[in-house]
């Protein structure tokens, strides 16, 4: 059996930063979806998607640098 060391030096780290749950990916998720139904479908419906998909990846991205600003340096 490994067994540690007494004197062994435990070096220390920072904590892990995990993102909070967020609504966009699943947004984007839907908005390609539409995309590409409405590629096959209908010209209209692409665009919404189009729009949908563009408008989460924003919102998503402006809320990852918000939430990256708030973090300690």
């Amino acid at each position: 059996m490994a067994e540690t060391e007494p004197h062994a030096q435990v070096e220390p780290h920072e904590a892990f930063h995990l993102p909070p749950p967020s609504i966009w990916p699943p947004v984007v998720a839907v908005g390609i979806a539409v995309l590409l139904i409405g590629i096959v479908l209908n010209l209209a419906i692409a665009i919404i998607g189009a729009v949908v998909s563009v408008a989460a990846v924003a919102l998503w991205v402006r809320d990852a640098r918000h939430e990256f600003s708030e973090l300690p340096h």
